[in-house]
């Protein structure tokens, strides 16, 4: 899936660049832009789920049982910033930066004593082309793809079995599509809706212990801890545009 994916992407990303040939660049007010998002993203989570669920098992096989309650969550906000470049009518390219904001899942006990929790939050930063077509004068509709880069972190808290790990950081490579409809409300600002998936798994989680760095296992056994961020997200979003990034040299002075 992943090659058929990757295969798919390198395509669409040698076809903006093609697109992106000098001869075919244009003069515009929308040739460089800058993109401020929110939205809202859904998850896999992976590890994270069987992780508090094994705290859960714990309190409930614990030889006093406690009264618990179960809280899953595989969503969270979203928000972030792009720098837009749109050398030609039908193709921009776009560099980014995604906060993927804290995703909570935790064990409430009752009293207090042996509750849990595993935070995740993480950085997600991207390079995507896009195909642009142009539905109107003010409506704009794009295609885009490209790569990311993922760094995330994971807060994790077990007070029944005294396991604390915080700060245990992952990363990873993913891939990034998108679909998005734009209108303009002026020459230079416009409003962006847009969806879209990212498909990533972050692994190798280590944390700091002692002065020294120390892999994060899965709560119920040895392997490796895997955070899979992969899933649909959905943002809302500004476009300002302008037509050059210096004033021009005036010689003539």
């Amino acid at each position: 899936m992943y090659r058929s994916l990757g295969t798919s992407i390198v395509c669409l990303l040698l076809l903006v660049a093609w697109g992106s040939i000098p001869a075919l660049a244009q003069d515009s007010h929308q040739k460089y832009g800058v993109e401020l998002r929110g939205g809202f993203g859904v998850y896999d989570m992976g590890d994270v789920t069987s992780g508090i669920e094994s705290i859960q098992r714990s309190i409930k096989n614990n030889s006093t049982p406690i009264s618990n309650t179960l809280n899953t969550s595989d969503n969270g906000p979203l928000g972030g910033l792009s720098f837009l470049y749109r050398p030609s009518k039908h193709t921009m390219w776009e560099v980014g930066y995604n906060a993927i904001l804290d995703v909570e899942n935790t064990v409430d006990t009752t009293p207090d004593t042996a509750s849990g929790q595993i935070l995740m939050h993480a950085s997600e930063f991207f390079l995507k082309g896009n195909i642009v077509a142009t539905l109107s004068k003010r409506i704009h509709a794009d295609l885009g793809a490209g790569v990311s880069y993922y760094n995330a972190e994971l807060q994790v808290q077990d007070n029944l079995r005294r396991r604390y790990y915080y700060d245990a950081v992952g990363r990873s490579w993913g891939l990034l599509g998108t679909v998005g409809l734009e209108f303009l409300m002026t020459e230079r600002v416009g409003l962006l809706l847009q969806g879209g998936g990212r498909f990533t798994n972050v692994t190798q989680f280590s944390y700091e212990t002692s002065g020294t760095r120390q892999q994060l296992s899965v709560l119920d056994g040895t392997r490796p801890m895997e955070v899979n961020l992969s899933g649909a997200f959905g943002v809302v979003g500004l476009r300002f545009y302008f037509d050059q990034v210096t004033r021009p040299i005036d010689y003539t002075r």
